[in-house]
Order: C-alpha cells, then sequence, then structure tokens
C-alpha cells in the first residue's frame, strides 16, 4: 500500500511538472502562429527560463489547491469548467465502451458457437480495417447518413442524460472498441475451444451451447475485460477528434479548446486530469491482471 501511495505521488509530480512545462511553452513560443505571414523571426522573451518554469509550477499547485484551479481566459473557474464536462465525457464513454465490448464478445461468441472460419476471418478482417482507418472517417460517414441523409440523430450537442446525442459519437468511437476487443477475445475463445478442459466435457456430452456461453465465456472474459477498463480510461479521458466533429461539449473538446486558445492555466489543469485519470484505471487494469495471473498459477 505504501509503495502504492508513493508511486503515484511521483507520478504526480512528474505528470505535473510535464503538464505545467507543455502549457507554458505552447502559450510562450508563438512563432507558430505567424507561419502563414510568412514572418520567421519575432521578438521573444528573454526572461530566465528555469525562473519563469518554477514560478508557473508553483503558481499551478496553488491554483489547484487554495484557488479552484484557477481561472481560464474567459474569466470562468476550472473546477466548474471540468466538473461542467465530466459528466459529458462520462456518458460518451460508457456508451462507446458498451456497444463496442458487448459487441465484439457477442460476435467472437457467435463465430464460435457456430464454428465458423468464415465469419471469425470476416469480422477479424473488418475489425484490423476499422483499426487502420482514422476515427474521424467513421464519424464523417456516420453524420452524413444519420443526420444528412436520414435525420435519424442530431449532428452535436448535449442534454444530460440523453443518450439520443451520444449514439452517434458513441458509435464512432466505440467501432475502434469492438475492433480491439473483437481480436484479442475471438483468438482467446477459439484457443480456449481446443484446451483439454473443454475437450473432455465434449466427450462427457455437455451442450455446446453451455460450452461455448458459460464455461469458455467464464475463463476468458475476466482477462478481457482488462483491456475494456484500459479502454474505457482512454475514452474518459477524453477525445478530441470525435468530440470536435460532433460540438460534443465534452474533456476532449475543452482539451481541444485549450491547445487552440493557448490556456495556459486550463491545459495545464486538463492534463493533469487525464493523467491521473489514466493512471489509476491502468493501475487498476495491472492490479486485476496480477491478479488473475496469480490464480492462474496457483490453479496449475
Amino acid at each position: 500500500m505504501k509503495s502504492e501511495i508513493l508511486r503515484f505521488f511521483l507520478f504526480l509530480v512528474l505528470l505535473s511538472f510535464i503538464a505545467n512545462f507543455i502549457s507554458i511553452y505552447r502559450a510562450k513560443d508563438k512563432e507558430f502562429l505567424y507561419a502563414d505571414g510568412g514572418i520567421s523571426k519575432i521578438n521573444r522573451e528573454t526572461s530566465n527560463t528555469v525562473f519563469a518554469v518554477s514560478a508557473s509550477y508553483f503558481q499551478f499547485w496553488k491554483n489547484i489547491i487554495r484557488e479552484g484551479g484557477g481561472k481560464t481566459q474567459s474569466g470562468e473557474n476550472i473546477y466548474s469548467h471540468i466538473g461542467g464536462r465530466i459528466l459529458p465525457s462520462f456518458h460518451l464513454a460508457l456508451f462507446a465502451i458498451l456497444f463496442g465490448s458487448v459487441l465484439g464478445i457477442l460476435s467472437s461468441s457467435v463465430s464460435l458457437f457456430f464454428k465458423s472460419r468464415f465469419l471469425f476471418k470476416l469480422l477479424n478482417f473488418l475489425s484490423e480495417t476499422i483499426l487502420s482507418t482514422p476515427v474521424f472517417v467513421a464519424a464523417v460517414v456516420l453524420l452524413l447518413l444519420f443526420f444528412y441523409k436520414w435525420e435519424l440523430f442530431p449532428p452535436g450537442g448535449y442534454e444530460p442524460w440523453n443518450t439520443y446525442y451520444v449514439v452517434l459519437p458513441g458509435v464512432a468511437l466505440g467501432m475502434r472498441v469492438f475492433a480491439r476487443i473483437y481480436l484479442f477475445h475471438s483468438k482467446e475463445v477459439w484457443m480456449e475451444a481446443e484446451s483439454p478442459y473443454i475437450l473432455l466435457l465434449k466427450t462427457r456430452g455437455y451442450p455446446w451451447k453451455h460450452i461455448v456461453f458459460k464455461e469458455i465465456f467464464i475463463k476468458v472474459f475476466p482477462v478481457t475485460m482488462i483491456l475494456i477498463v484500459l479502454d474505457f480510461g482512454s475514452l474518459i479521458s477524453g477525445a478530441m477528434v470525435v468530440e470536435e466533429i460532433f460540438f460534443f461539449p465534452g474533456i476532449g473538446k475543452s482539451l481541444f479548446f485549450s491547445i487552440k486558445s493557448m490556456d495556459t492555466d486550463l491545459l495545464s489543469t486538463l492534463l493533469l486530469y487525464t493523467g491521473v485519470v489514466f493512471y489509476i484505471l491502468n493501475r487498476f487494469a495491472m492490479k486485476w491482471q496480477k491478479k488473475l495471473s496469480g490464480e492462474t498459477y496457483g490453479s496449475t
């Protein structure tokens, strides 16, 4: 427990320093703003870089601890700003992870149940195609079909807990979750189907449906759940491209806005938030994996 707390403390210190350094460097080095104008040289600040970074770092933690995160450039409290975007991001991540993981697990189980190598290879090819296609392509296609052509779903926005608004961005993100989960889960279930234990169940006359949807599922699902937790961590930390396309008021869109507007305090706080969320879920997944590995080792 103590080692875990120390690890998290060291991670927090390093993450906060990197987040603060990136944000102030982005804000102060403005030469890229004049690239289109053909201006190659601009006046740079000549203040002591080390002193400036140190002062900004201490001010960052002062804002975090005592001043509610500080203020955005528009004068909004940063904690209030982020707090108003946690629910949309959580709702979107939850929909995407449920859509993608359920579809991926069900598809791999069905292909095994029917013993269809053709379906297995077809879905495998589809999953690889999805992973090799940029996510914004799927988002634009969904917009063209389900909004402009059929007018079934809104093009963007959000209302609290109204799933109607998260379907299109959730499917765009969930497709990649489906692809990753299917590629892993399908390989595992087909391998498990050839294990000595499953062959023993077959010889004893167990129904194939019981073997696939209970015995194999129970054996493989805990390991698959580790990937689901990791995917959920990355989604809840923000999906900038998809949220920007669908005008979705989540963490990802706020992060994109802070980068674009060079809002130093907001950017550094958002980077800290996303890093901490992903770290916690990642450590949880690693602990779970070690526990499963220990149980597996002990059972053998």
